[in-house]
């Protein structure tokens, strides 16, 4: 393929999938849409004070209780699309279609630039990273996240891909600061970044290092800053590091992403069986689980992204509650090692975790969410019933097992990158640009 063709086909790839999600954008919304702009107007309100306000118990919010818990990155994104479309409105029966429109543009920015970060990393013939580029942007997980429900994980993936990327280039200092970057736009992306540090911490002096951590800090410490001056220190605590939802079963199925959640779920609703109180456990094992994984990550040689992947699946794996929403964070960084890999095993198995979530979407019924809030797109289920994605949700048993295989996949690629997917002479892979030692002079 000649360098123009290469282009243009790279190109088209980018505007198709930015049509695919520009055309449902508008015209579909869940809760979160609602709930986002209440909190983008409580923003505009009380500005920098917003988190003592974030519990959502205000008149304004269509969904009492249910309250903002991320850093500030994807509030100041909201803020900037209520300045775009400021006469918007939203209750929990109505939403503008300029709101939705402007509320998911950032995340469908992020998805396109997702697609483009594999394409610059993924090794070989152009053909190559054009295909698994477009595993990105044409998976169905990928658009229904960021074109329908409208939730903003894709933004926090950027960053930590291309942090990700950057770190392997031998680009710590920039890394860093994208790191930052991703943990002020989703918590959870903290996991698979203390991993990745420890990773590094092999490959560079101390000195380098707290140099690095530094700069992560000040990212966080910068951005944090300004909402602490009102002095709303317990508020912004509570928002940022306590969970969003207490251990408890996991209803409904159809939403449960935990394994284990889903598995006691069912089990109680099926034998009446109280199995509760073992949720609570999870907590303790999913900390445990992190902890070995960054033991061995140290004592195994292991690239950067097998890191951040065995790390985001090990919290994944043993968390009580996960979001269909969180398995974005993965999906990028499983494309990412299935491209680079020696290992056809480590091939295989990262393109089926990569895949997999998007089999969840001919389990549940999307188009519901053409019609979920007015203006409604009815018109819509004639368009995704051709495909299968207009139909009655499936039994509980099927959205179990689904949480549960790729709890299991999960597990086994954590399992695997320990016994047989690293380089047990302890030095790293020939293709694996990082240095085996960063200088504290040697970049830049």
């Amino acid at each position: 393929m000649s360098n123009k063709l290469h282009i243009l086909a790279l190109g088209l790839a980018l505007v198709l999938a930015a049509l695919c999600r520009l055309w449902a954008a508008p015209i579909s919304a869940g809760p979160d849409v609602v709930q986002f702009w209440a909190f983008a107007n409580v923003f505009q309100i009380h500005g920098l004070d917003f988190y003592r306000y974030a519990d959502a118990t205000a008149a304004i919010f269509p969904f009492k209780g249910w309250g903002f818990v991320y850093p500030p990155i994807w509030l100041l994104l909201l803020g900037l699309a209520l300045i775009i479309v400021p006469e918007s409105a939203a209750t929990n029966a109505i939403v503008d279609s300029g709101w939705r429109l402007a509320m998911k543009t950032p995340i469908i920015a992020a998805d396109l630039a997702i697609g483009c970060l594999l394409y610059l990393a993924v090794p070989g013939s152009r053909l190559r990273k054009l295909l698994f580029a477009s595993l990105w942007l044409f998976h169905p997980t990928s658009w229904y996240e960021s074109a329908v429900f409208g939730q903003f994980d894709a933004v926090a993936a950027a960053f930590l891909l291309a942090a990700i990327i950057l770190m392997e280039r031998g680009r710590d200092r920039l890394a860093f600061l994208l790191a930052g970057l991703a943990v002020m736009t989703k918590q959870h992306t903290l996991v698979p970044l203390a991993v990745m540090a420890v990773i590094v911490a092999r490959q560079v002096n101390w000195r380098r290092l707290a140099s690095n951590l530094a700069i992560f800090a000040g990212v966080v410490i910068i951005i944090s800053i300004p909402f602490l001056l009102t002095g709303n220190f317990s508020a912004y605590a509570r928002s940022l590091f306590l969970p969003g939802q207490a251990p408890d079963y996991q209803f409904p199925l159809v939403y449960a992403f935990s394994g284990i959640g889903a598995l006691l779920t069912y089990l109680q609703e099926i034998f009446g069986w109280a199995t509760g109180g073992f949720l609570p456990f999870t907590i303790p094992i999913m900390f445990i689980a992190i902890a070995v994984v960054m033991v061995l990550s140290y004592r195994r040689t292991i690239t950067p992204a097998q890191g951040a992947l065995v790390g985001f699946l090990a919290l994944l794996s043993f968390s009580y509650h996960v979001n269909y929403q969180y398995l974005i964070i993965y999906i990028p960084i499983a494309l990412l090692v299935a491209a680079r890999t020696q290992y056809r095993g480590e091939r295989v198995l990262t393109l089926v975790l990569a895949l997999l979530p998007a089999v969840w979407l001919w389990l549940s019924s999307v188009s519901c969410w053409f019609n979920f809030l007015q203006p409604a797109s009815t018109q819509v289920n004639l368009i995704l019933a051709r495909i299968g994605l207009a139909h009655a949700p499936a039994p509980d048993y099927a959205y179990v097992s689904l949480a549960l295989a790729i709890m299991g996949l999960s597990i086994a690629y954590v399992v695997c990158v320990f016994t047989r997917w690293h380089n047990s002479t302890g030095k790293l892979p020939p293709n694996f640009p990082l240095q085996p030692r960063i200088d504290a002079v040697s970049l830049p």
